[in-house]
């Protein structure tokens, strides 16, 4: 009997002792690979066959290994709902099936979450964590923008714009201590729902932390948004069954697009923005892209939270480059950002500007490196669903009542007494009257515009005659243009104006 007993001790004995020797391999391994990250923007990309090693330990082992979380983010990680598939995306804009028990996104070094979406038949119909993703298998990509609060500089309250003959762009250097240059580290502070919980904004105030408005959708409190990565591109097969053939050149100056198709719905680099469009009929085909995903055209609070985000400490913290590609393609940049004069270098040539997937091409993202957004200054017009009470101009809207009803949760509506300088009407968030003070003054194209102070960019408030807002500036836009710079037009179609979707996802 005490044999049968010993026996049974030593039985134990020796699954404890394999116990602590899985263990102890698996985070030793582990240990290993947090010490041979590759970088990414000089920081970290994803590992290779080593995490595939480690992922099959810890099935053998049969070890828990719980989903990886930001603990910077305070709860607001991303929210995934199919068809949305995570990646990392490399240097080289090579995309990665993303490991979620891994390390796929960390905002204190700036490398935001993406994830894509995939045609209905991709090439490969079991793609699994670990593998590359063929760029003709995707349709679209999309970052995330996780909720914060942020800590209010300046209220906004600017009812004019300063008249003034002597200043000059360089009046507006962003430099330490300068007078006029009022760009700034945006102090951000995420967290979910409950660790960040809604704010009115009758409780802001200046040097008050402010919950931004863009993480609340009608009675939706979201932990975040999933963002366009790039300006909505335009797919001609109108095929999202198969995976997605190189466009070829196309142009429609003269030619409408109006329709509310939303398979032609692409969003990636290197592909013509889709422009040419009524307002109205941008607002509906992003409605229509995908109802589970609670898909929408971006608001202009929305643009707000994307910009405040990219000049913190957890983005590029400046000015983005320009896309100065002349003929309106996704995710390029200028070689220096072209900002110090109005026109700046506009064209295709490589040695005027630069893909998404190159260093250059990276300074044309919100965070300075390949897993941000694009296309925030300069390619086209962007319009954004925001818009002056009562006046819907040539949107395509008839009346105000889908607005009001059926759309009123995707929408923001600004107060009816808007005017071209009334910066005071602007919603706390949006990127408007905050960057002020204003000054307007003869710029590098003689035009006696209101500037921002945040680099000068352009800054024109919603009216009667031109009631919708439009953000980004254009690609020959040169100095004016920004994540910072808004806007206004009539609503109508134009070829130099496009936009941008989102997804609510809770």
């Amino acid at each position: 009997m005490k044999k049968v007993i010993k026996n049974n001790y030593k039985f134990i004995l020796g699954i404890i002792i394999g116990l602590i020797i899985s263990i102890t391999t698996v985070y030793a391994v582990e240990a290993y690979i947090e010490s041979n990250k590759v970088s990414f923007d000089n920081k970290h990309t994803k590992t290779n066959n080593v995490q595939d090693a480690i992922d099959e330990l810890y099935e053998r082992s049969g070890i828990h290994k719980e989903k990886w979380i930001d603990k910077e983010l305070n709860g607001a990680d991303p929210v995934l709902e199919d068809p949305l598939i995570p990646v990392e995306i490399k240097p080289n804009g090579d995309v990665y099936y993303a490991n979620l028990n891994s390390e796929w996104y960390n905002y204190s070094e700036k490398r935001w979450a993406n994830a894509v979406i995939l045609a209905e038949e991709p090439s490969n119909k079991n793609y699994k964590a670990g593998d590359k993703i063929a760029e003709n298998d995707i349709i679209s990509y999309f970052v995330w923008i996780p909720r914060y609060q942020y800590k209010i500089w300046n209220m906004g309250d600017y009812t004019v714009a300063i008249q003034s003959n002597t200043l000059t762009d360089k009046d507006f250097d962003t430099s330490p201590n300068h007078l006029l240059g009022s760009a700034r580290i945006i102090d951000i502070k995420f967290g979910s729902v409950e660790n960040a919980p809604k704010m009115n904004e009758s409780e802001a105030a200046i040097d008050k932390y402010y919950t931004h408005p863009a993480f609340t959708l009608g009675e939706k409190d979201l932990n975040g948004i999933w963002v366009g990565k790039f300006e909505t591109g335009y797919n001609q097969s109108g095929n999202k069954k198969g995976p997605i053939k190189e466009l070829e050149k196309w142009t429609h100056a003269g030619s409408s697009l109006e329709n509310t198709d939303s398979t032609k719905i692409i969003v990636k680099p290197d592909v013509y923005s889709w422009r040419n469009m009524s307002v109205k009929s941008m607002f509906e085909v992003s409605y229509n892209y995908d109802r589970n995903l609670d898909s929408h055209m971006l608001k202009n609070t929305e643009w707000g939270a994307a910009a405040i985000l990219s000049h913190s400490a957890y983005g590029i913290g400046g000015e983005v480059n320009i896309n100065n590609y002349s003929q309106y393609k996704t995710g390029y940049s200028s070689y220096n950002s072209d900002q110090s004069t109005f026109g700046g270098t506009c064209g295709t040539s490589k040695d005027v500007t630069q893909p998404w997937n190159t260093p250059v091409g990276y300074l044309a993202s919100t965070t300075g490196n390949i897993s941000g957004i694009y296309d925030m200054s300069g390619g086209v017009h962007e319009y954004v669903a925001g818009y002056r009470e009562s006046s819907l101009g040539q949107s395509g809207f008839d009346n105000e009542d889908d607005l009001k009803g059926k759309y009123k949760d995707y929408v923001n509506i600004y107060n009816s007494n808007s005017d071209w300088e009334t910066y005071n009407n602007r919603i706390l968030g949006d990127a408007t009257g905050e960057m002020g003070p204003f000054y307007r003054y003869n710029d590098k194209n003689d035009g006696a515009r209101p500037h921002t102070t945040w680099y000068g960019d352009s800054c024109n408030f919603v009216n009667k005659n031109a009631p919708w807002f439009t953000r980004g500036g254009l690609n020959n836009n040169g100095l004016i243009s920004g994540q910072f710079n808004f806007r206004v037009d009539p609503g109508n179609a134009f070829v130099t104006s496009g936009f941008r979707i989102a997804l609510a996802v809770q």
